[in-house]
């Protein structure tokens, strides 16, 4: 419905496909954001548009805001879609994630018990799981706890092939919680001081 950003890089052929298509397209021209995070203010302005019309006043309950394509290229261009995770996912209900064909990733908010519910756990993907058959786009069994930005002290899980206790922090030169695997069906994640990404290898069972 919408295409937002500064422009740059949108050919003119391309452009006018989408218009011709009934496709809005508006230039944001504001060079200290960048187009992901041109866009999810577009998406966080009509929400509060919406609510002054709501009676609940509820701008964004139950809203989950899914970004495609954010992994797989350019390395600075993945890190700024981390860096949306810290900068917008509080103002999403923490219901933000991003996702390429092989991997998603979210933020999970400190001082709370996380609970993950994964398409894919245990040793095989596609082991009976809720009798789902063949051809099953999901998330898991791999997954990994990410600690960018800060350091995550006292992290606990359960539920993962390699549990963490809270007796090792989690932290760039230290421990990062990469290549695990999720062994059942629910699986939790609590950090007392710190944000952490959570992120899931994308199966075709």
């Amino acid at each position: 419905d919408l295409i937002r950003g500064d422009l740059d890089s949108l050919k003119p052929d391309v452009r006018s496909y989408y218009e011709s298509q009934g496709c809005i397209v508006e230039e944001d021209p504001d060079q200290n954001t960048n187009d992901l995070d041109k866009a999810l203010q577009k998406i966080k302005d009509t929400l509060d548009d919406s609510a002054k019309h709501d009676d609940n006043g509820d701008n964004n309950s139950g809203i989950k805001v899914f970004v495609y394509g954010a992994f797989g290229g350019r390395f600075d261009q993945e890190m700024g879609a981390i860096q949306a995770l810290y900068k917008w996912s509080a103002v999403f209900q923490n219901h933000l994630f991003l996702y390429d064909d092989q991997t998603c990733a979210f933020l999970l908010p400190p001082k709370i018990k996380s609970e993950i519910r994964l398409a894919f756990f245990g040793e095989h993907p596609a082991n009976e799981q809720d009798d789902k058959g063949p051809n099953v786009f999901g998330e898991g069994p791999t997954c990994g706890l990410i600690p960018i930005g800060c350091r995550c002290d006292d992290i606990k899980t359960t539920g993962f092939k390699w549990n963490l206790d809270g007796s090792l922090p989690l932290e760039f030169g230290g421990l990062v919680s990469t290549s695990n695997r999720a062994m059942e069906k629910i699986i939790t994640v609590q950090s007392s001081s710190a944000p952490v990404i959570f992120t899931a290898e994308v199966t075709t069972a």
